[in-house]
């Protein structure tokens, strides 16, 4: 790499054209004249030498004085130069991150054999936004923007719909305060308290395809009854009672140990609370426990859903830190209704290794029952295989799901088996 131009001698180069042009001078024909011109170019070379000696003293002088300046944030209001924040020094932190999560489902629904093209409703493409201000001896105040954006949704793809809508939705536009000593309070659209509480999960296929959730991944799928189509889709025949994300006020304590209680109120009257064991301010991070890592929550709901008086969810993850295998249980239900519980059970074993020098494998066997969730008597199970590579230099996931799902009605139509091959990849960067 060459030097730059401040790390050559500038010295010699000057000297050097006034030797040559005082002699050109004495040798031309001008004689006193020349010697004349010599005396008075010399004269101003010297001049401009204590010229610019002296600006170098000043130069260096001010570099004494003047403290750089603090390195402050580029953002600016887009109506005119004003600063995003007037703080002298926030420690403005800004992170972008996004998913793109694309699958491909072969399903067999009784009647056709049929491919479909779909945005993993699992974990959906999606862009988040967030900044982060540090003070010094104080709390963080932080706010983010996370959008889904998920052509093809695999919750709205069904035999009837192949091209659905795009669906948009904003899954977080919120401001929270965090300070390990009080807690934190979240503000805005995010997750309630129960969210997540039936999801807890600690095996690498969770991430991609394989949740206590089985329908995300095809849940717009509907049975059949051989002949026709029932309108009874996937994702009403199989759910997890799992919380949702709204408009809210939470509040999470401080960590008290590996536990941490959670709070929040949200729109529409809709109030949860939630205790969870190792979540650490949604960090899925466990707790090691002798040679294993655990994860769990449990959560009460007022989901203000007509005829149910409250929703309770739990899900528990444990892994096996050297062998890699890991079991997580997972159970929801909505009390207080009329005629029987809706509930659903899930359970999963699952092995994480390194199989390729690329980085982790994942794989998951899991089973799910669920009763009257659709209708009263209605009985539904599911079975799942399901394995993911990960390639960890790229942020990528390829991942493949067998599973088989059926729906018993107490009265009605029969509804067909239904059997679905999915295949995708994750890529997060």
């Amino acid at each position: 790499m060459p030097r730059p131009m401040d790390d050559r001698r500038p010295t010699r180069a000057p000297a050097l054209a006034v030797a040559v042009t005082v002699a050109m001078l004495a040798l031309g024909p001008a004689g006193a004249a020349a010697d004349d011109r010599v005396d008075l170019l010399i004269e101003q070379l010297q001049r401009q030498s204590q010229e610019i000696e002296a600006l170098k003293k000043e130069v260096a002088e001010l570099r004494g004085k003047v403290e750089p300046a603090a390195a402050q944030p580029d953002y600016f209001k887009e109506d005119g130069d004003e600063p995003l924040t007037g703080y002298d020094n926030p420690g403005l932190q800004i992170s972008v991150a996004a998913q793109v999560n694309q699958a491909y489902n072969l399903a067999d629904d009784g009647k056709n054999t049929r491919g479909y093209f779909v945005d993993n409703d699992n974990s959906n493409s999606r862009v988040r936004v967030s900044g982060v201000a540090n003070f010094a001896d104080g709390p963080q105040l932080g706010s983010t923007l996370e959008m889904a954006f998920s052509g093809n949704n695999s919750f709205d793809v069904s035999q009837d719909n192949e091209r659905s809508d795009d669906f948009i939705s904003v899954r977080r536009a919120d401001v929270w305060l965090l300070d390990e000593r009080y807690g934190r309070v979240m503000f805005g659209r995010g997750s309630a308290a129960a969210d997540n509480t039936a999801e807890f999960d600690l095996s690498l296929v969770s991430a991609a395809v394989m949740l206590s959730g089985v329908a995300f991944p095809m849940g717009g799928l509907q049975f059949t009854d051989g002949d026709d189509l029932t309108g009874v889709a996937i994702g009403d025949a199989f759910f997890n009672f799992d919380g949702d994300r709204m408009n809210r006020f939470r509040y999470d304590t401080p960590m008290f140990g590996p536990l941490q209680v959670s709070a929040s109120a949200g729109s529409d009257q809709r109030y949860d609370v939630a205790l969870t064991f190792g979540g650490d301010y949604d960090h899925w991070t466990g707790v090691e426990l002798g040679g294993f890592t655990t994860l769990g929550a449990v959560a009460i709901a007022d989901p203000n859903v007509s005829g149910v008086d409250h929703r309770w969810t739990g899900s528990w993850s444990m892994l096996h830190n050297d062998t890699g295998f890991s079991l997580t249980v997972s159970g929801g239900l909505d009390s207080g209704t009329e005629g029987d519980t809706p509930y659903n059970l899930y359970g999963k074993v699952a092995w994480d290794t390194q199989l390729l020098r690329f980085g982790p494998t994942g794989f998951g066997l899991d089973y799910t029952y669920t009763e009257n969730v659709t209708a009263e008597g209605d009985e539904g199970q599911s079975v799942g295989v399901a394995a993911v590579q990960v390639f960890e230099r790229f942020g990528i996931e390829l991942y493949s799901q067998l599973r088989w799902l059926s729906l018993d009605r107490a009265s009605g139509p029969d509804f067909e088996d239904v059997l679905v091959f999915t295949n995708g990849t994750r890529v997060r960067f």
